[in-house]
């Protein structure tokens, strides 16, 4: 849990998780490879496109839960092929996007070397305040 000393973070309930999140994400070095895009389409509407040369969509497994988008890639298996030089890096990788509330994984297409997956969120519905009763 995380020790917050500033005055502003005091007024926030519940929040710890996040918190927690932010200092666990900011002292893990995430890998740059493969290289990757995000892209706003709309207010609601977001694309990831990974730059995957030398990949098929049968080395590659996406994973998505409530809170976590996972891209699994299967590298080159030894000895598959004999090379004089080697350029294009395919190595095995797994790479995580942490995903806000109401943020749904749409599908994924895997063309001339780059996977997209479509992101969408959808709109919370609206809670009324509720009134809550003072015991005398």
């Amino acid at each position: 849990m995380s020790f917050l000393s500033s005055p502003y973070m005091s007024s926030f309930v519940g929040f710890e998780s996040l918190f927690d999140e932010i200092e666990r994400m900011s002292s893990v070095k995430q890998p740059s490879y493969p290289a990757y895009d995000i892209r706003k389409i709309s207010n609601n509407s977001f694309l990831i496109v990974l730059a995957l040369a030398g990949f098929s969509a049968d080395d590659l497994v996406i994973e998505a839960t409530s809170s976590e988008l996972v891209i699994y890639g299967n590298g080159d298996k030894n000895g598959q092929h004999e090379y004089i030089h080697k350029g294009i890096a395919k190595r095995a990788f797994t790479k995580t996007f942490r995903l806000a509330d109401n943020v749904i994984v749409d599908g994924a297409e895997f063309k001339d070397g780059l996977l997209s997956i479509h992101l969408y969120r959808e709109e919370p519905k609206k809670e009324a305040p509720k009134k809550i009763s003072i015991k005398s």
